[in-house]
């Protein structure tokens, strides 16, 4: 077996360090034990794997040996029903045929323009902050932008601000308490939870206002002319080799799947791209050049995507700093073995992504923000899984290509609009395990409107 990290305390074992540590308690603990040690958190036993050979073997080479079960999974399932990112098997493959052709690039490229324009729907804070000189916080200030942009790409028009209000704040609380709940997933059910009576609330919520627009987008299905958004692609969408349909209750699934996706892990990678950059002032200077010229003072679109490469470069260097998904977790189904250690059967194996994205052998220096590790020569020289935000293998995230389009734009169209500067002097900023990876004392920042040109 490998070796057992820390040791802790007893019942405990290492969630206090973990607690205390965050999410630098992976990177120190693979440098104390190696790239494959055992670990405990409360009731919960696992195996941690730190290296891209590792994510290989679990996610693709032997993937078959390793699913998505036990106390974690169900914990997640209470939000994310049976949808893509947690469904198995048959069910999982007729799901991802049915969707896949929804979020190819052609059609990401489709929905460019509805993503601008939900951008500019949402810079009223912006433009008031730049006029008052007043901080902007990271995640408040992308938070809003990114929430209509997903509810416009997803919903089209199907969906009112007041109903992405509520499923916005439904989805977030639920988002914190599920990581919570995992541990409390080992718990009796008559041990009290804080927060489980909300959290079931808070489920019937968001469900109410979901199962009501997607009966108002079966009802209209896809007039010709009509954007409706990927929900009603959904809608109409059949099996190729069954032709069937998804029930509402499988579109609510997949629903709050690309929902959590698109909304959650973007506005907290943006916000952390942001915070990065206001430490950076060569990067952004570079960042601000290239946007000016690809895109000038006009409004970006999907022909501008390609040629915003080191706009894409900074966001990939964001990503592996700080992954909002710093976690990729499985369970084995079989007896299996790892690097020579065993794997026996019902094992939690954790590949902390955050720990993955500073491994010594595969980057250089790699607490430091440098966006010049994503040029193409210098990508084909790592393992192809050293970089990992996304996940991998036939489970990859599907909407990958449309997150990456989604920051591109609104990164272009705020560097167009605005100059940044840091804030006062604060408390250092530090990341937070949750579902995501969260921002702890997020630095304020200040902007001004640029002149038009």
């Amino acid at each position: 077996m490998p070796p057992l990290a820390g040791g802790g305390l007893p019942l405990l074992g290492s969630l206090p360090a973990l607690l205390s540590q965050q999410a630098e308690f992976f990177p120190r603990t693979r440098m104390r034990h190696g790239d494959v040690y055992r670990l405990r958190l409360g009731p919960l036993g696992m195996i941690v794997v730190n290296h891209p050979r590792h994510v290989q073997h679990v996610l693709r080479d032997h993937s078959s040996k390793y699913g998505k079960g036990g106390a974690l999974w169900d914990s997640l399932r209470t939000l994310l029903g049976n949808g893509l990112g947690v469904s198995e098997g048959d069910y999982w493959l007729r799901q991802r045929r049915m969707m896949q052709p929804h979020f190819h690039r052609e059609r990401v490229d489709q929905l460019a323009g509805v993503m601008v324009d939900a951008i500019d729907d949402e810079l009223e804070i912006w433009d008031v902050a730049a006029r008052t000189g007043s901080p902007l916080d990271p995640m408040h200030a992308v938070s809003p932008l990114v929430m209509k942009l997903i509810a416009r790409a997803l919903f089209g028009g199907d969906i009112n601000r007041e109903e992405i209000e509520l499923v916005t704040a439904r989805v977030t609380f639920a988002v914190n308490y599920v990581f919570r709940g995992i541990v409390a997933q080992e718990l009796p059910a008559w041990v009290p939870v804080p927060g489980r009576r909300r959290y079931q609330q808070a489920l019937r919520d968001m469900d109410a206002v979901l199962l009501k627009i997607i009966e108002r987008s079966q009802r209209r299905q896809q007039r010709a002319g009509d954007h409706g958004g990927l929900l009603a692609m959904l809608v109409s969408g059949v099996d190729p080799e069954t032709g069937r349909r998804m029930t509402a209750s499988q579109l609510r699934d997949e629903v709050v799947n690309l929902f959590l996706a698109g909304y959650e892990t973007t506005a907290v990678a943006l916000a952390w791209t942001l915070q990065l950059l206001m430490h950076e002032p060569a990067v952004m200077a570079e960042l601000r050049a290239e946007v000016d010229s690809v895109v000038g003072r006009g409004r970006p679109d999907a022909s501008h995507l390609a040629k915003l490469s080191y706009t894409r470069m900074v966001f990939q260097e964001s990503l592996r700093v700080r992954p909002p998904l710093w976690w990729l977790v499985r369970v084995a189904v079989v007896d299996d073995e790892i690097d020579g250690f065993h794997v026996p059967a019902g094992t939690l194996v954790l590949a902390p992504t955050y720990a993955i994205h500073r491994h010594p052998e595969l980057w250089e220096d790699p607490d430091r923000f440098d966006p010049g590790r994503f040029t193409p020569e210098r990508t084909a020289s790592r393992h192809k899984l050293a970089w990992i935000p996304f996940g991998t293998g036939q489970r990859q995230c599907i909407g990958s290509t449309f997150a990456l389009a989604e920051a591109q734009l609104v990164l272009a169209r705020l560097v167009q609009r605005y100059t940044f500067a840091a804030g006062p002097p604060r408390r250092t900023v530090v990341p937070a395990l949750s579902m995501t990876l969260l921002m702890k004392n997020g630095a304020p920042f200040r902007v001004t409107r640029r002149s038009p040109a």
